[in-house]
């Protein structure tokens, strides 16, 4: 990150962020692997991933699209859902949700960001092995490169799915980008007894009573 360096091992909870994201994400039941997609610069990130025994894959640093697609061949993955580590939010609970809606409706692409209405930071993306393929061998701009899953969201091949909440949350900012951003994680977490298991309702309950 250029607008917020080092951002994802920033201390929290005693811990770097990118461990408290872990923790959530060990809490899914639906998964069988969590994978460290990085660059491949042996930088902070990689030091901090690799005193832990963590699978770690190192690829480019701006075709992420790339980087996706060889760190799922190398583990064979079948489905991948795409959590990024600025999101130290996710909700284990819609992930494992997110999956079921995926294996029953046999899509290609599932995301709640087609729509936005989900809190900005409970961004899921889920999809096929065989899609992730094809936008590699087919995918051309740099965007398409840097942002993985643009080729499969804009093409009428592939069967989508978007799931959206009734009312909008998108004002919800629960991502980290800015030094700012990581004052309101703290708050959050002051606010729920530094509690890890909490989700996508008391996020929503604890910013309708505590805007500021």
């Amino acid at each position: 990150s250029t607008r917020f360096p080092s951002k994802v091992i920033q201390i929290v909870n005693k811990k770097s962020m990118i461990f408290f994201l872990l923790e959530r994400l060990k809490k899914c039941k639906k998964i069988d692997k969590i994978v460290f997609a990085i660059p491949n610069i042996k930088n902070k990130l990689f030091k901090v991933l690799k005193k832990k025994k963590l699978n770690i894959f190192l690829g480019s640093e701006h075709n992420v699209l790339e980087r996706y697609y060889l760190a799922s061949r190398k583990f064979k993955a079948k489905t991948i859902i795409r959590i990024t580590g600025d999101c130290p939010f996710a909700d284990y609970n819609l992930i494992d949700r997110f999956i079921e809606i995926f294996n029953k409706k046999k899509v290609d692409y599932l995301s709640n960001n087609l729509n936005l209405s989900f809190p900005h930071g409970l961004d899921i993306e889920i999809f096929t092995y065989k899609a992730l393929e094809k936008s590699y061998f087919n995918a051309e701009s740099d965007y398409e490169k840097e942002h993985v899953t643009p080729y499969i969201r804009k093409n009428e091949y592939f069967k989508k799915m978007n799931i959206y909440l009734k009312k909008n949350f998108h004002k919800i900012r629960l991502t980290i980008d800015f030094k700012k951003d990581l004052e309101v994680m703290k708050n959050v977490l002051k606010l729920t007894n530094e509690r890890t298991d909490f989700g996508l309702k008391e996020i929503i309950d604890l910013f309708n009573k505590k805007k500021k």
